[in-house]
C-alpha cells in the first residue's frame, strides 16, 4: 500500500512528528501530494527564536493557535 494511500488525517499525523526542517523539506520534494500537505502548513513556524520576553511573538502566537500548533521548538 502507498503512504500516499492513508487517509490524510494519518498522514497529517506523520508528517506533524517529524521534527527536522531538512527532513520535511525532502519528503515535500518526494512527491507532489505530500508538497501539497507539507509546505502550506509544516514549514512556518516550525522553529521560531526570539527573547522569552518578547510578548508581541508569543500574543501573535496565541492569537493564531493554527500557527501556534506548528511550533516544534522554541529558541531563546
Amino acid at each position: 500500500m502507498p503512504l500516499t494511500s492513508l487517509p490524510l488525517e494519518i498522514l497529517e499525523q506523520v508528517i506533524g512528528n517529524i521534527d527536522k526542517v531538512g527532513n520535511l523539506l525532502a519528503l515535500a520534494l518526494a512527491c507532489r501530494s505530500f508538497s501539497e500537505l507539507i509546505i502550506p502548513d509544516h514549514l512556518d513556524y516550525h522553529i521560531i527564536q526570539c527573547p522569552p520576553a518578547d510578548e508581541q511573538v508569543w500574543q501573535h502566537l496565541v492569537d493564531n493557535p493554527g500557527l501556534a500548533k506548528r511550533v516544534k521548538k522554541p529558541l531563546e
